[in-house]
C-alpha cells in the first residue's frame, strides 16, 4: 500500500511540474483576428485602448481594409519605465484576398483564400441577380457589406 501511495504522489508531482514547464494548454482566441483593421480599430477604441500596427505584410489594400492576422496587448515600457497597458499591437495582411496573376494574395487553397474565393463567387452571383438581396433587411445588409468589401457588385 505504501508503494502505491508513493507512485501516486510521484505521478501528481510529475504532472504538476509538467504543467508548470509546458503550460496548462488553455487556448484563447484572438478577438480581432480575421477582421479588417478599420473594424478592429473601432472595437479597440471602444474599450479605451489604442490600436498600434506592429507589422504589415503586403501593400495592395488601404490600411483600414487590411486583415488583422493576430493581436496582442502591448507589454512595452514607456520612457518613464511605466507600462501604460492601453495599447493593442496588431499584425496586418494587406495583400489581396486571393492571389491572381500579377497580384499577390492568399493561396486559393488556404483557408483565407477559400473564404475570399467564396465571397467573390457570392458577389458575382449578386451582380447577376440582385433580387436575392431583397429578402430581408438582414440579407440586404449582408449584401451591401459583401459588395463594398469585394467591389464586384452593387445593391
Amino acid at each position: 500500500m505504501q508503494y502505491f501511495i508513493v507512485r501516486i504522489t510521484g505521478a501528481v508531482a510529475a504532472a504538476t511540474i509538467s504543467m508548470a514547464i509546458f503550460g496548462s494548454g488553455v487556448a484563447s482566441a484572438d478577438p480581432y483576428a480575421g477582421q479588417t483593421y478599420g473594424d478592429a480599430k473601432g472595437q479597440i477604441a471602444s474599450m479605451h485602448q489604442t490600436a498600434v500596427i506592429a507589422t504589415v505584410t503586403g501593400d495592395r489594400l488601404a490600411t483600414d481594409e487590411c486583415i488583422v492576422v493576430s493581436s496582442a496587448k502591448s507589454s512595452f515600457l514607456d520612457s518613464s519605465g511605466d507600462s501604460p497597458n492601453n495599447e493593442v499591437l496588431v499584425n496586418l495582411n494587406c495583400n489581396e484576398g486571393i492571389a491572381a496573376p500579377g497580384k499577390p494574395g492568399n493561396s486559393a487553397m488556404s483557408p483565407a483564400g477559400q473564404a475570399a474565393k467564396k465571397e467573390q463567387k457570392a458577389a458575382t452571383n449578386i451582380s447577376k441577380d440582385p433580387s436575392y438581396c431583397q429578402q430581408s433587411d438582414e440579407v440586404l445588409a449582408w449584401c451591401k457589406e459583401l459588395c463594398t468589401k469585394t467591389g464586384l457588385c452593387e445593391v
